[in-house]
């Protein structure tokens, strides 16, 4: 059961669950007025409760007057309980964000202000000029380091120690191609040599094979030629004239339709065609048993043959001849039954061969039906036949064509160009298959006495140059070390300069936009606590501004409370105006800890709408009355809830103890909820254990 309570502190409520309960509990009067009822369900808790888990204690002597307390199952109720104050429901303390002495107030308490009025302002009579000097301090300050870090110190270490780098490195191919002379050839040098003449041999017979087949292309090209500035054949012009004959007979047939003759000899195909269909459907079908016994015969036969080979596996045919004649009779009769089979199966027409007897009648038809009604077409392609024809004897008679002989000409000229890069090819194809070959000669000749003295010469003058550069590295980096040792102390007092330069104009920006007190929204001024004159603190609360639409409550929470609470969290609220009455309402806005409204001061509250009753005869909520404020965090019925002092803890062991019988044992537990008085326990107790709770 609930029972409202005031006052800043987490309570639990706790409900029996169990009809045949007895009541043991007690009434306790807490801090603020907490008042909690407590239910104990009856039960035997050496009967009904779980075996223990004992562990070793001692018999006392003399048993203490000890505090018991029975596990009940109940609902655990987590809830935030404290008192509000009926406000508006925007309202701000207003204040000036600098100290300094009031100059003018424009208000008084109970005056109506809109948005935007200036509600009081401070004396800053010397803050302008104070600007501007700290302005120009400042940009003075940002140039004199502009200055320094201009002059920057130029480091060429590493550039050096990139020189020393690049000089081990050649220092270590030098030693490496010394090395390499006193080693023997390796083969993989010699057989990339000698690839490598391979290659270029390669290459230059590709090269002359070019060579040939542009000679080749050019002879074509130029037989061509020739035959093309023949004069025409007269053997061709006999052949053109014939042609055009032909074209002009098949002119006049498509002119003059089909004949008679034709019309009569494509019926009697369709007959025919149509002859063949009907022989083959009407063919005597050959019967089912027949085929099913003729594949058993080649099922029979395939055994023997399957027979014959494992008789030879298992030893049983020895002899070559008897062996090879038993396989040969076996196969034998494969073939004969197969072929028996087949010739059964060739008796019966498929369907592939009546639809393909079907499309011989379609297309007899087709061309009877062409022949009856012939197409216009026809005759076109006969006449455009004969224009080709003609068009190929007047091209004959005329001889060749100038266009077609210079593009010949062209391609020859174009083959001769090709033919004599080809040669160019060859040339550097030979070059090369002689710098491979004497690669390879001096490969397989090995380093002379020169060779050796110029790898020498070069390993001693990497050295020497190694020892300078690292020399120069130890003089640079000394003297860069010191000048920028300098050049630091040298920035850094100047950055301090502007750091400081600009705090100072920012703090006299500040005050410019600070020295007014204003309304940032329409209200009522409900306090004042400055006049003209007063010498005021920065962020002191001068006035307070309420806003005339609508009134809520204002709650305090603890710090330690508020990371459990959300934005639209229900609230129980209790007045004394609505007595006995229960009201309801919901988190509206939870603490802030800045607001960017000049001279408002920052809202801690948290602000609550309420579904406000009608009034009654004591009158309706107004300004500054109380109401004792209950938030609900978390409800869990049904769970098994001991007083706190029946929890001991002992390093991390948490546990109960419990008699059983005149033997103090105890028992580890599992904990969920705590609040002020109660304990949900998870695991480790049943429902009636009779627990210590604590010394009477």
């Amino acid at each position: 059961m609930k029972v409202p309570v005031a006052g800043g502190r987490r309570v639990v409520a706790l409900a029996s669950q169990s009809r045949s309960a007895r009541l043991l509990g007690r009434l306790v009067l807490g801090t603020g007025g907490l008042i909690v009822f407590s239910g104990v369900i009856g039960c035997n808790p050496l009967t009904d409760g779980p075996s223990p888990f004992p562990t070793a204690t001692v018999r006392p002597t003399a048993t203490p007057n000890r505090a018991y307390s029975t596990v009940r199952v109940g609902t655990i109720i987590d809830a935030v309980k404290t008192l509000g104050r009926v406000v508006a429901a925007q309202e701000a303390d207003l204040n000036f964000r600098n100290t300094g002495r009031i100059r003018d107030v424009f208000v008084q308490p109970g005056d109506l202000v809109t948005a935007g009025q200036v509600l009081a302002e401070l004396d800053q009579r010397d803050l302008p000029w104070q600007l501007s000097r700290a302005r120009l301090g400042v940009r003075q300050a940002e140039a004199r380091l502009e200055a320094s870090v201009a002059r920057q110190v130029v480091d060429t270490v590493q550039v050096d120690e990139l020189a020393v780098q690049s000089a081990v490195v050649q220092l270590a191919g030098a030693t490496v191609a010394q090395s390499r002379l006193d080693a023997d050839v390796p083969d993989a040098d010699v057989l990339d040599a000698r690839s490598r003449i391979a290659s270029a041999r390669s290459a230059l017979d590709s090269a002359r094979f070019g060579i040939r087949a542009r000679d080749a292309d050019l002879a074509v090209k130029q037989a061509e030629l020739a035959v093309k500035s023949m004069p025409p054949n007269p053997q061709e012009l006999s052949r053109a004239r014939l042609d055009i004959e032909i074209s002009r007979v098949r002119l006049a047939q498509a002119e003059a339709g089909p004949r008679a003759v034709d019309i009569r000899a494509a019926e009697l195909l369709v007959d025919q065609e149509k002859t063949r269909l009907a022989r083959l459907q009407d063919s005597s079908p050959v019967r089912a048993e027949d085929v099913a016994g003729a594949r058993l015969e080649l099922l029979r036969a395939e055994g023997v043959v399957t027979r014959v080979f494992a008789d030879i596996d298992a030893g049983l045919l020895v002899a070559a001849v008897p062996r090879s004649s038993a396989i040969a009779s076996a196969r034998n009769g494969v073939d004969v039954a197969r072929n028996a089979l087949e010739k059964l199966l060739a008796t019966v027409p498929s369907a592939t061969e009546i639809e393909a007897q079907r499309a011989s009648i379609r297309l007899a038809e087709i061309a009877l039906e062409r022949l009856r009604s012939p197409q216009t077409f026809d005759a076109d392609s006969a006449r455009v036949a004969v224009k080709v024809a003609e068009a190929r004897l007047a091209q004959l008679v005329a001889g060749p064509i100038e266009a077609e002989i210079a593009s010949i000409r062209s391609q020859i000229s174009a083959i001769e160009l090709a033919r004599d890069g080809a040669k160019g090819a060859v040339t550097v194809a030979e070059a090369n298959l002689q710098a491979a070959e004497s690669r390879l000669a001096f490969i397989l000749d090995g380093p002379n006495r020169f060779d050796r003295d110029d790898a020498a010469n070069r390993i001693s003058a990497v050295q020497v140059q190694i020892i300078a550069l690292r020399d120069r590295v130890d003089t640079n980096r000394q003297f860069v070390d010191q000048a920028r040792t300098i050049a630091t102390f040298d920035q850094e007092t100047l950055r301090r300069a502007v750091a400081q330069g600009r705090l100072d104009v920012s703090n006299f920006e500040d005050q410019t936009g600070d020295v007014r007190i204003v309304a940032p929204f329409p209200g009522k001024i409900t306090r004042l606590a400055a006049r003209p004159g007063d010498t005021v603190q920065a962020f002191f609360p001068v006035m307070n501004l309420s806003s005339l639409e609508g009134v809520v409550v204002k709650a305090d929470i603890s710090e330690a409370d508020v990371p459990r609470l959300q934005e639209g969290m229900p609230v129980d609220l209790t007045m004394d105006i609505y007595p006995g009455q229960l009201i309801r309402g919901r988190i509206i806005s939870l603490p802030v800890s800045t607001t960017e409204r000049v001279g408002a001061a920052p809202d801690r509250a948290t602000r609550i709408t309420v579904d406000w009753p009608p009034p009654t005869s004591l009158g309706r909520p107004e300004l500054g009355m109380l109401a004792r404020v209950q938030i609900t965090l978390l409800s869990k019925p049904g769970v098994l809830v001991v007083p706190n002092t029946a929890i001991k803890i002992v390093g991390k062991r948490k546990f109960i103890e419990y008699m059983d019988g005149d033997i103090r044992r105890s028992r580890n537990v599992e904990l969920g909820i705590q609040t002020d008085t109660d304990t949900e326990v998870l695991s480790g107790v049943q429902p009636g254990m009779v627990v210590i709770a604590g010394q009477n």
